[in-house]
């Protein structure tokens, strides 16, 4: 009788153990797909449980637009912008195929330039769901590679930027997005208060002389290295495979990037990349060269892409030629795609109802520009 009540009561704590285990499980799942905002348990201690994941599907799928232009931080110009960005990002979800429950995660991530330690930047991070589960497979990666995301003059609180990295998570699978900031926008201000954007574009444009002679953009290198530095600090980035993508405004910390020549950039990507101002650069002394002639897309040295439209009037085509040969002589690899009959903006569908006609939306060029990318960071990662 002893045995029988022994067995019985070891029975129940073996199946009250299992049940527990299975509610603990259920509980962070729940927490990751829960609409809205979800603090998720994490396996990484750099996540920390005070960081807010939201899963970025609930923004793809806002039923009322006009939420994304009066909110905090505001991410869109208007109702127009914000129907053209969404519209595109669930038709691009839904050629995708991924595996269940996986999904995009984002989290607002704030950081200092050493330059200036008064300043904060209001970085975004976008992570896949898995990753963040506690009990991940133990073959699942530890470390992953990560994207940095350079803003336009809209600022770093976009609709567009959110749908861009949810597409490189979706796409590349195991990868981190970081959406940096160079204006110190938190709320989106850039959308409103132009005379404030122009105060900080100002300021983080400024060339001066570096402490070789040569002119640089000294603000923004800080702020560059600053995005760079706060990746590196999260212990769930593997801090050799980085790369970053600029869009228009984007194109000068894309360019200051290759400059800069970080081993950890794997490789450069730009849209419509403003270059103005680089007709003041200087080419590196000889001794500083590097011999291009033997490199090639297989080498280790730093791949750049430059996707442009030749009828774009924010960006000179010799602007683009002496960025690319002060990359080279930098020992990059430089490839440049110059789409025909293409204005500014090409990448993003909102550009048709901007009321300049210096941008346009080009559905050949923003495909052609994304496939390609996509192949590079495959390649490279």
């Amino acid at each position: 009788m002893f045995m029988i009540v022994a067995n019985n009561v070891l029975l129940y704590i073996i199946l009250l153990l299992s049940f527990n285990r299975l509610s603990i499980s259920f509980y962070i799942m729940s927490r990751v797909v829960a609409r809205g905002h979800s603090k998720v348990s994490a396996s990484n201690s750099a996540i920390t449980s005070e960081m807010v994941w939201t899963p970025l599907k609930d923004l793809m799928n806002t039923s009322n637009p006009s939420e994304l232009c009066t909110g905090h931080p505001r991410l869109a110009k208007d109702d127009a912008y914000a129907s053209a960005v969404l519209d595109a990002w669930r038709k691009d979800a839904s050629t995708i195929h991924s595996k269940e429950g996986y999904m995009s995660m984002g989290s607002t991530s704030t950081y200092h330039p050493k330059n200036d330690q008064t300043k904060t930047l209001y970085g975004y991070i976008v992570m896949p769901s898995q990753f963040l589960i506690k009990e991940q497979k133990e073959d699942a990666p530890r470390e992953l590679p990560a994207i940095i995301l350079f803003h336009t003059g809209a600022g770093p609180q976009d609709i567009f930027l959110r749908w861009k990295a949810d597409m490189l998570i979706r796409e590349l699978k195991d990868c981190v997005v970081f959406i940096a900031d160079i204006i110190c926008d938190e709320d989106g201000y850039a959308w409103s208060d132009r005379e404030k954007y122009e105060q900080s574009r100002k300021y983080v444009l400024a060339r001066y002389k570096e402490e070789h002679g040569r002119i640089a953009r000294m603000n923004l290198r800080h702020y560059v290295a600053a995005a760079i530095e706060h990746l590196k600090s999260l212990n769930f980035v593997r801090i050799s495979d980085i790369a970053a993508m600029g869009y228009c405004m984007g194109g000068h910390p894309i360019l200051e990037l290759g400059l800069m020549q970080d081993d950890s950039i794997k490789a450069l990507i730009t849209y419509h990349g403003v270059f103005d101002g680089i007709k003041d650069y200087d080419l590196p002394p000889e001794d500083e060269l590097v011999d291009t002639t033997i490199r090639s897309w297989d080498s280790k040295s730093t791949k750049v892409l430059i996707c442009n439209g030749k009828e774009d009037p924010f960006v000179d085509q010799d602007d683009v030629q002496k960025a690319k040969i002060l990359l080279e002589k930098k020992g990059c690899d430089v490839r440049v795609l110059n789409f025909e009959h293409v204005r500014h903006g090409f990448t993003n569908p909102a550009q048709d109802y901007n009321p300049s006609d210096a941008f346009a939306y080009n559905d050949f060029a923003a495909k052609d520009s994304w496939d390609s990318t996509i192949q590079l960071l495959k390649d490279v990662f």
